[in-house]
């Protein structure tokens, strides 16, 4: 096999067909026959020495060699879009580009509307579209472009992602007006062994490092209730005997009506950063740096309206 040999359009046929899991729906997709795109397929199967893809249901599903390959051939071809997108202007007033953002809860009533109403001005023609994505998924998805920028904490960023720091949060214990310590001010580490605790489904990395904290200390924290969102700890806490662990910042924000008490611990618990992330295939797509200047400009504000800790750094280095 020698690869000087091998048709580059091959792999955009591969690319296709994989994606679409059918011969048809490829060859729409790429605007050649269906004819055209079999031959290909043949060509590339000679050339691999594997059969690729086999018939299944109404389409085709691929062999183990196919997934093998799908990963670095989507990779090199997302790598020639992102770099020839990279030396075309981006005319915000003109461009349609669509953006994919990842919007996690804690962030999205500040992020959404102000962000929306900034691109709006000056590319009214402009798509964005904020979807969900669960704590390490963000990566994935950035990765499988099936998002363009996130906001995920820097223990998160591999080698491949590029990240622009936001804000800093210190983590604090949290309890309700009416929890039997609450007027006590602070915790042993026998009483931290006996609360239970509520915790979130969609930061499972942060739960692990902030239970790292409590595990150096001797503390198992106990799981009373699991929630699907950050926003659902406030009220549940002052609602119930159940503690929390999380910002300060956004303890004090929720705690209108002075229902939630922070209590001091026996050890220090983590300062917690918030990045916004992206590829580096995106790194010098003209109308991403577009984006993320925008992104950065709107989560720096927030961070000063709810008493953050903003913190400088250079986009373009990706480094805090």
């Amino acid at each position: 096999m020698n690869f000087r040999d091998l048709d580059l359009n091959l792999l955009l046929v591969f690319n296709a067909i994989y994606a679409e899991r059918s011969i048809s729906r490829a060859a729409k997709k790429l605007g050649m026959s269906q004819p055209a795109v079999s031959s290909a397929l043949k060509r590339l199967r000679h050339f691999t020495g594997d059969t690729l893809f086999y018939r299944s249901g109404q389409g085709v599903a691929p062999t183990r060699a196919a997934i093998t390959l799908a990963v670095p051939i989507g990779h090199a071809l997302d790598s020639v879009e992102q770099g020839l997108s990279s030396v075309r202007n981006f005319d915000p007033a003109t461009s349609d580009r669509v953006f994919r953002i990842a919007a996690a809860d804690i962030i999205r009533p500040t992020v959404i509307p102000a962000l929306t109403r900034v691109v709006r001005e000056e590319a009214p023609n402009v798509r964005l579209e904020f979807v969900v994505h669960q704590g390490g998924a963000v990566i994935e998805a950035l990765r499988a472009r099936q998002l363009d920028i996130g906001c995920v904490p820097p223990f998160l960023v591999e080698e491949d992602i590029r990240s622009a720091p936001v804000w800093r949060e210190r983590m604090a214990l949290v309890v309700s007006r009416t929890h039997p310590l609450a007027n006590a001010g602070s915790v042993t580490i026998d009483q931290l062994k006996e609360m239970e605790f509520v915790f979130t489904t969609h930061l499972p990395a942060v739960n692990q490092y902030i239970n790292s904290y409590f595990e150096q200390h001797g503390v198992d924290r106990r799981r009373a209730c699991t929630v699907p969102d950050t926003e659902s700890i406030y009220k549940l806490v002052a609602l119930t005997d159940i503690a929390a662990v999380t910002g300060r910042s956004f303890v004090n924000h929720h705690n209108i009506d002075g229902q939630l008490v922070v209590l001091d611990i026996p050890f220090e618990l983590p300062e917690i950063d918030l990045h916004l992330a992206w590829t580096l295939a995106a790194d010098s797509d003209r109308g991403h740096q577009w984006l993320r200047e925008r992104m950065l400009s709107v989560l720096r504000s927030a961070s000063r309206v709810m008493n953050f800790e903003v913190i400088a750094g250079d986009e373009e280095d990706g480094t805090a």
